[in-house]
């Protein structure tokens, strides 16, 4: 009869004080949902073609992602191309992801004030597609889509 009490009063003490009182590890608060690849593209309504890949990273805080990405555009009517790597911060209010870029390096293509960063405004419409807007020198529709795997 001891034993049974002492068991439940344990299994109830659990209970109360969550996982860490089980020698489990806490979970950070942050929203896995996005995190993962990306691939994306642009229409930009050019001569021009617009795609690359991202990594969101889940944080501390739900709702904000850091991230990475690289992007490459190839304007071959003017023998121009640009391959761009760029640090990003995303937020998700309701339904929108918003990422805020800054270019760390020109990987390709001389290093231009004319090459803005790479925003994007993201209407999640699944797990693994966001439609929207590419937000740089001008506004172009844009689509992210969750990349199907590694590449070796």
């Amino acid at each position: 009869m001891i034993r049974a009490r002492a068991a439940l009063l344990t299994g109830a003490l659990a209970l109360v004080a969550g996982p860490s009182a089980l020698g489990q590890e806490d979970t950070p608060p942050a929203d896995p949902v996005l995190a993962g690849t990306w691939v994306f593209e642009a229409d930009l309504n050019e001569a021009c073609t617009f795609d690359g890949q991202a990594r969101l990273m889940p944080t501390e805080t739900k709702g904000e992602y850091g991230c990475e990405l690289t992007a490459r555009q190839d304007c071959p009517a003017i023998d121009v191309t640009y391959v761009v790597e760029q640090s990003c911060r995303a937020s998700v209010e309701e339904d929108v992801l918003t990422v805020r870029s800054e270019i760390r390096n020109f990987l390709q293509g001389e290093p231009s004030a004319f090459y803005t960063p790479d925003n994007f405004q993201l209407r999640i419409e699944s797990k693994s597609r966001m439609d929207g807007v590419l937000v740089g020198a001008d506004i172009y529709p844009a689509v992210w889509q969750r990349a199907d795997g590694a590449i070796s």
